[in-house]
């Protein structure tokens, strides 16, 4: 086989949809196909070659690296989305891009043998960073932040996710993001915890009235979920049509959920109850 069809062999999940428009996939097909002439008017060897870096030339231009794909297995791949090397005896990816579409994370590791799928959800600024849910049939991943603690979304911070190397069987795992303008959160987070709208704030137990006007303060506006409290006042439930109509200011507030970028979800009754149905007798300190 020659150099030619070396190079086409290429598996297409490692390079299908990297390059920038249907033109130039078809661009590379055509210098990577075999060409349909006698042998006699075929190439030499040096054009070969100049074919050769043309069709790698291709592939930068398309924004994806693969390290040693024709010369045995890939053991390092690179685009704009993400990073992945294999670094002792772990498979470690550097999301770099983490509003890009989730099946470029999915194309990337299967581009080096994984099967692992990433999805990246706008959320609660104090859940950014975070793993939200994992699960799978085998692959073990650890997760982390570079540098750590920081917010994806924010220029220079990288998710990291190591998966050994050997592992079998798939996996999935579910960050937070911070969120752009308008987008609403795929999972709410504590409206007291740090650099949500109303940190540090003690909310369990105080009137409708007295956090509506702080969250005004703060720059930040609400709105209403009434919960109805279950025996004992261990948990709640929510009924269909219990949001915000017939709250008012002497209403009680037993939670406070951020739920969009400048919006509080206050958690309300309207008797005061003799303790938190969300959290029990144990409420979680704020800030």
């Amino acid at each position: 086989m020659n150099e030619l069809s070396n190079l086409a062999r290429i598996r297409d999940e490692e390079l299908s949809g990297q390059a920038s428009g249907a033109g130039a996939r078809a661009l590379f097909e055509a210098i990577t196909a075999e060409s349909p002439e006698p042998l006699a008017a075929r190439p030499r060897r040096g054009a070969r070659r100049l074919l050769l870096s043309v069709a790698a030339a291709m592939a930068l231009a398309a924004g994806v690296t693969l390290a040693n794909v024709t010369g045995g297995a890939t053991v390092s791949y690179a685009s704009a989305e993400l990073d992945i090397t294999q670094e002792g005896g772990e498979w470690v990816a550097r999301i770099k891009d983490p509003y890009a579409e989730h099946e470029k994370y999915t194309r990337g590791f299967a581009a080096v043998g994984l099967d692992v799928q990433v999805q990246i959800v706008p959320t609660a600024p104090s859940r950014a960073g975070r793993m939200l849910q994992m699960g799978g049939s085998g692959s073990r991943i650890s997760t982390a932040t570079e540098p750590e603690g920081c917010e994806p979304g924010r220029a220079g911070c990288a998710l990291v996710i190591r998966v050994p190397v050997g592992s079998g069987g798939g996996a999935w795992v579910k960050f937070g993001r911070l969120a752009r303008p308008g987008e609403a959160y795929d999972l709410p987070g504590r409206a007291t915890a740090k650099g949500e709208p109303l940190e540090g704030v003690k909310v369990s137990g105080r009137t409708v009235g007295e956090l509506t006007e702080e969250a005004r303060r703060r720059g930040a506006r609400t709105v209403f979920q009434v919960i109805r409290p279950r025996e004992n006042y261990e948990g709640y439930s929510i009924r269909a049509g219990d949001s915000s109509a017939g709250v008012r200011d002497d209403w009680f507030v037993w939670e406070a959920e951020s739920v969009a970028a400048g919006v509080v979800r206050l958690l309300v009754t309207e008797e005061r109850l003799p303790k938190n149905p969300v959290y029990g007798d144990v409420v979680p300190p704020v800030g």
